[in-house]
């Protein structure tokens, strides 16, 4: 066991910005068997590297990004994940995900993963060629966006396959909700990634790999593989999400989910978009769409790229989905379908959060409407309700910090602190973090797990114990979380054991997720979230009904969500307070928390 064990040790580069230094170092074996790889491995990493109450854009704070035992493996094992405290919440974990070719890549240039750290004293990207891995000057590229970065560093390496993530001009003045971008429309986008490296210096990572990928037991990985991707090409027409997928990627969401009344409308009032119709997945199919496009292997091709045909936008090429136009269009009462596809174009190129954009907008829309913003706290914007001309200026505003920008640009809940006025009650926000498309008062589980979420509102943490297992399972592993849906958790573990050597079986899937996820809640209790405290929702989600669609009239009353989420912490072995019981971190070999949290226990 020894032997294999040693042979399939994670290789990480470890880039220390402020010293210029890289060296390769492997991380303890006990720690990749029990965390796997990508966010569960990154959460112990944050644990165990990044100083207790570390300012997030300070240079001891670290960024891990991760890929996966099965990332450049198999169909859809596409994604990275990067773990870093997040510059939203300044007490939480932050993570973001990330599929298209760039992980992979990493993998085929011989590393599993990259830790930075520090702050370079002039802005660099870090170029890495198989063994050959470098800071570069990046001075010329310091204001251009995530778009241009990436063709221009090509140029420069004279190489076009090299795979770059890249901030844009939004992470360079540190905009708290910044993204990391890549390949044109995917991104890692949420809690602030890209704010990370603009307070590092850090313009972009370029990876070009010419290696296979080591595996324990090959013959046995094709099998496997070949039964993962037999079982997701019956997919494609056998199973409904599948089939949904292929045919239109998941911005047909936004229709399903209104219909049912829980899509996002100004700025989370209702819960139904009249104009749904006018910029759903439907009418984007039938009138932009042009090509599918997929993360590396996947045959689903998910990622639907269009053409904006008429309006002031047309001629761009765009490629929506739901995360990326649900709070930008509905959020923000945009009806015509170029405006939204385009606006979310613009969002990535300028390396912005489309879903905290899309949030903090309809909040500053909330505002003007009320009052509460006046046209000269805007600089002379008519931010009116889908009013896409007016949208762009205030954005523009964000990205370069200027007047009203600056203090948007802070993220929802400081930027309601500075206005005041009785604004505090638009923001819509748990810990600091946007909410995402989904409006709590007509689906109360998604209510649920943005409130109890390690990273802050996130529709993708899971409503279910079940699901939440699922889905920490996947970032670990690095799969698509789509994927997961249509596989069975047994095919997973076939290829540990055939890619690590791995011996695992299904009845570790549970305790494994539980381990991560109860790993996660410590770090921000040692952060200092108050579980009790932290963990809620605004009062609008309590007493403000919807008003129209299906779940008019709906709220998610208080007490109900108290019985919910106290259900939710004995299912997790917490207390009532929300912090884990001590014979619970025991029981899943988590004693090195317990000294910080025996602080917290009732």
């Amino acid at each position: 066991m020894g032997d294999y064990m040693k042979q399939l040790s994670l290789r990480i580069l470890e880039i220390d910005l402020s010293e210029n230094i890289i060296e390769v170092i492997e991380l303890p074996h006990k720690w990749v068997r029990e965390y796997i790889g990508g966010r569960g491995l990154g959460t112990r990493l944050l644990w165990e590297r990044t100083k207790q109450g570390a300012n997030p854009l300070t240079p001891e704070a670290e960024m891990y990004i991760l890929t996966g035992p099965l990332t450049g493996v198999i169909p859809g094992g596409a994604h990275i994940c990067l773990t870093f405290k997040s510059p939203l919440t300044g007490n939480t974990i932050g993570f973001s995900v990330t599929g298209a070719q760039w992980g992979p890549e990493l993998k085929y240039a011989g590393y599993d993963g990259i830790i930075l750290k520090g702050k370079s004293p002039k802005p660099v990207y870090l170029m890495i060629k198989d063994d050959v891995v470098e800071l570069r000057d990046a001075g010329h590229l310091w204001g251009t966006t995530t778009w241009q970065t990436q063709q221009l560093i090509k140029e420069e390496l004279k190489d076009s396959q090299f795979k770059v993530l890249a901030i844009g001009p939004a992470g360079e003045n540190l905009v708290s909700f910044a993204s990391i971008g890549q390949e044109q429309f995917r991104a890692a986008a949420r809690c602030g990634s890209g704010t990370v490296w603009g307070s590092k210096g850090l313009k972009a990572v370029a990876v070009r790999g010419t290696n296979p990928v080591s595996t324990f037991d090959l013959p046995g990985v094709i099998k496997a593989r070949g039964e993962l991707e037999k079982l997701m090409l019956s997919n494609r027409t056998n199973h409904p999400r599948g089939y949904e997928l292929v045919r239109y990627g998941n911005s047909i969401s936004l229709t399903a989910h209104n219909d049912e009344g829980r899509l996002v409308n100004k700025n989370y009032r209702e819960g139904y978009f009249e104009g749904i119709s006018e910029v759903g997945g439907l009418k984007y199919d039938l009138r932009y769409f042009a090509k599918s496009r997929s993360c590396s292997g996947c045959p689903l091709g998910c990622m639907k790229l269009g053409i904006v045909r008429d309006g002031i936008f047309a001629g761009n090429v765009v490629c929506p989905d739901f995360d990326s136009t649900a709070n930008i269009g509905p959020g923000c009462n945009i009806s015509d379908l170029g405006s939204m596809v385009y606006l979310s174009r613009w969002a990535d190129e300028q390396g912005l959060d489309a879903t905290s954009l899309g949030n903090i907008t309809g909040f500053a829309m909330e505002c003007y409407e009320k009052g509460i913003l006046s046209l000269e706290d805007l600089d002379g914007i008519k931010l009116e309700w889908g009013n896409t001309t007016a949208i762009l200026e205030l954005w523009r505003k964000i990205v370069k910090r200027e007047g009203i920008g600056d203090i948007l640009a802070k993220g929802v809940k400081c930027a309601s602190q500075a206005i005041g006025k009785g604004s505090e009650k638009l923001a819509m926000h748990c810990k600091g973090v946007e909410f995402p498309g989904f409006v709590p008062q007509g689906g109360h589980k998604k209510g649920l797990q943005y409130a109890i979420s390690d990273r802050g509102p996130c529709h993708h943490y899971g409503s279910t114990i079940d699901e939440q297992n699922q889905r920490v399972w996947a970032d670990s592993l690095t799969v698509c979380s789509w994927q997961r849906r249509l596989v069975d958790p047994q095919i997973y573990m076939d290829l540990l054991q055939t890619t690590m050597g791995w011996d695992i079986e299904l009845s570790e899937w549970d305790i494994t997720a539980e381990r991560m996820l109860l790993l996660a809640r410590a770090y921000n209790i040692r952060e200092g979230i108050i579980p009790e405290k932290d963990d809620v929702l605004p009062e609008r989600v309590h007493t403000e009904p919807l008003t129209t669609g299906k779940k008019a009239g709906s709220v998610y009353p208080l007490e109900k969500f108290k019985a919910d989420r106290l259900r939710w912490y004995k299912e997790r072995g917490c207390d009532e307070t929300g912090v884990p019981k001590i014979e619970h971190l025991e029981e899943f070999g988590l004693d090195f928390t317990i000294p910080v949290i025996k602080k917290f226990t009732q």
